[in-house]
């Protein structure tokens, strides 16, 4: 049998790695492009199945980086459109406002206006607190914290809305253990939590305290358990739906979860389709020393 002279092996490996070379230079241009070269030489085949490992990976950052951009240009968009709508509003009562002629007409007109221009404070107070929280660099003060007074606060402050309802909320109270929380942090937490069951449930909601955990359950629609994605209803803006009426900010989970989180915490929520589709939210703290 003919072997091959070290030279031809030489030429041959020379060869491959120039190719391997080329199509390195290809793919700066073409990220998708990859190595994909048989070599009979072992190491230059084990560098290019390196290279192509490589190239996936860079593939994948970028595709992610592209995914956060569209990601960040949606929630620009929505922010937009959350900013102008209530300037809009206020502007045109103030205009019929300025314009009418029965002092109890105009005195409506600016009750229209004071109620747009209040849900463009509770933008831009939801805004501050979640550009605090998910601040780094933003540490909170944490004490000890009874969580099933915090909750029973929270629901104490909502009894009128839910009477007004109909809705007669289910709650229940075991064992708990002292939370380390900041306590206006932790009360924010919850009242966002029964905030989203109030604009989004369709039934009175289930709280529950135990040990250092938290669970809020409500009822939803089919329709909303079908369009809502579990994955990014902590996403700033997020509502599950294009046309953006709920009457939500689309920051409360987002400024619950930042919140827990800056308290050493989670939360986790999750959304049941099926006979008896539902809403869940769960807040994890650790337990205080």
């Amino acid at each position: 049998m003919k072997r091959d002279s070290p030279f031809s092996s030489r030429r041959a490996r020379d060869r491959d790695l120039a190719r391997l070379a080329e199509l390195l230079d290809r793919a700066a241009v073409a990220p998708a492009l990859r190595a994909r070269l048989e070599s009979a030489d072992p190491a230059v085949a084990e560098l290019a199945r390196a290279v192509d490992c490589h190239l996936d990976a860079d593939l994948e950052r970028d595709l992610e980086r592209r995914r956060a951009d569209e990601r960040f240009r949606e929630q620009l968009a929505a922010l937009s459109h959350d900013i102008r709508t209530p300037l809009a509003g206020a502007q045109g009562y103030l205009q019929l406002a300025q314009r009418a002629t029965d002092p109890e007409r105009a005195a409506r007109y600016l009750e229209g206006a004071e109620k747009r221009l209040a849900a463009m404070r509770v933008l831009v107070d939801d805004l501050f607190t979640y550009a605090r929280a998910a601040d780094p660099s933003w540490e909170p003060e944490l004490v000890a914290c009874d969580l099933a007074d915090a909750a029973a606060d929270a629901l104490a402050a909502r009894y009128g809305v839910f009477a007004v309802r109909g809705w007669e909320p289910d709650v229940r109270l075991g064992e708990t253990a002292p939370v380390l929380a900041a306590p206006d942090g932790l009360a924010r937490v919850i009242a966002n939590l029964l905030e989203n069951a109030l604009v989004h449930g369709s039934g009175a909601p289930c709280v529950r305290v135990e040990g250092t955990t938290l669970t809020v359950e409500n009822p939803v629609a089919p329709a909303d358990a079908a369009r809502l994605d579990p994955a990014r209803l902590t996403e700033r803006f997020y509502q599950g739906d294009p046309a953006r009426n709920s009457g939500g900010t689309g920051l409360g989970l987002a400024v619950a979860r930042a919140l827990a989180v800056s308290m050493g915490g989670s939360l986790t929520v999750d959304v049941t389709a099926g006979e008896r589709p539902s809403f869940s939210a769960r807040l994890e703290l650790r337990p205080a020393p």
